[in-house]
């Protein structure tokens, strides 16, 4: 538990008093569905070829805080992930990307589901990082892409407003 606390505090602090040095990249998107229901599609927990385009499947060890979690591109390599917050009260997690081909560093990721009254809620995905092996642009339009393919994949879920 401890080290589970840290890691949280670890990446809570990169996310937030790092977040003006690191590059950012994110959607907000309203959809007409609940919020739990639109929670239960994104949550951590869920497979994540269900709303990830470019992934084929996808792996996870572990419950809660410290899950990890294998993503196996389409086009090749594996995304391994690290939940580093979870609050399904809240409707959020944090998690970090422990190594991938993605032309970033230091990532750590948002993904926040809020009721905006019935049947209408809001999904926020953000994450912050540093680019590496790619420029600044290339990195921002790798994960601004990706970010944009979930939104879309949620759209055909439920209805985009």
């Amino acid at each position: 538990m401890k080290k589970q606390i840290i890691t949280w505090i670890t990446a809570v602090g990169l996310l937030t008093t790092m977040s003006a040095a690191l590059a950012q990249a994110g959607i907000t998107a309203i959809y007409k569905v609940s919020a739990d229901e639109l929670w239960k599609t994104v949550d951590f927990h869920q497979p994540s070829e269900n709303i990830m385009p470019p992934i084929a499947s996808s792996t996870r060890d572990g419950e809660g805080l410290g899950a990890l979690k294998i993503n196996i591109l389409k086009g090749g390599g594996e995304v391994h992930l690290q939940l580093v917050y979870y609050s399904p009260e809240e409707r959020a997690f944090n998690y970090i990307i422990q190594s991938s081909p993605l032309p970033v560093s230091n990532y750590v990721g948002e993904v926040r589901v809020e009721s905006l009254g019935e049947e209408r809620s809001q999904l926020t995905w953000r994450g912050v990082y540093s680019p590496a092996g790619a420029s600044q642009e290339e990195a921002d339009a790798a994960l601004q892409g990706f970010y944009e393919a979930i939104a879309g994949r949620v759209g055909e879920m439920f209805p985009k407003e």
